[in-house]
């Protein structure tokens, strides 16, 4: 698993706990915003590998 589809998943699931959290009132929410934020740093400083 490369670091892109690492960062997609991390943002799938900060999403999925977000809509929980909000609903169940849990910190759940806060936790689904920090994945998601992790992610969007993530997916900002991957670097792309030199072609061969």
């Amino acid at each position: 698993m490369g670091v892109k589809r690492f960062a997609w998943a991390l943002g799938a699931l900060g999403v999925g706990l977000a809509l929980f959290g909000w609903q169940q009132r849990s910190p759940g929410a806060f936790v689904g915003v920090a994945l998601i934020a992790l992610a969007g740093v993530l997916l900002a400083t991957s670097k792309r590998r030199p072609q061969r």
